[in-house]
């Protein structure tokens, strides 16, 4: 089924809170401001907040909403979303499907990126994204564990790769997950295409 975003997933876009709750020690709740600490698939968190603003709960998907408009990841605990970013959480509870779908979606959206020097999508470019799901959540659910394999043995290969000696690595500049990412887009389109 062809559907805008915002009939499917709740969006929420981030609110700094003041600088003046941030601290690097752990208090409160951990914040994104934006992608610099965005892993592969999950952030990792160097900067809390004691007074959170807008937030995202375990599992919602995080994509940052500024240059680079199309960064996602999955946030593995509570999180404080800064004016970077924002949370998108599938209304009938299947974010594996939800990030995998938004990986394949992305390219629409940088489309409507807007800004002259750094480009930026807004809540409204968000909601409005037409989107194709099959409207079977047991075949959104076998699309998203398909896909999990692959993302897992990417990272158990990326694990094997960062302990291997150094002249067995790939030149630098080599991006094997843009070759990982471009095949997994094309196994999504071809899962449910009638």
């Amino acid at each position: 089924m062809r559907v805008r975003l915002d009939e499917i997933v709740n969006v929420t876009m981030g609110q700094s809170p003041k600088s003046n709750t941030y601290n690097r020690d752990g208090k409160g709740m951990p914040f994104l401001q934006g992608n610099r600490t965005f892993g592969r698939k999950y952030p990792t968190f160097d900067t809390y907040t004691t007074a959170p603003t807008k937030t995202a709960v375990a599992g919602d998907v995080i994509m940052s909403v500024r240059a680079p408009v199309g960064d996602l990841n999955i946030t593995p605990i509570g999180t404080c979303l800064g004016r970077g970013v924002c949370s998108l959480h599938m209304k009938n509870g299947n974010q594996e499907f939800l990030y995998y779908l938004m990986k394949y979606c992305v390219p629409q959206l940088i489309n409507k990126e807007s800004g002259t020097v750094f480009g930026s999508v807004n809540r409204n470019d968000i909601c409005k994204l037409i989107v194709d799901v099959p409207d079977n959540l047991d075949v959104q659910r076998k699309i998203a564990s398909y896909l999990s394999v692959i993302d897992d043995k990417i990272e158990k290969n990326n694990a094997i790769n960062d302990n291997l000696p150094p002249h067995y690595k790939p030149e630098v500049g080599v991006s094997l997950d843009y070759v990982s990412n471009e095949k997994m887009s094309q196994a999504f389109s071809n899962l449910w295409v009638a």
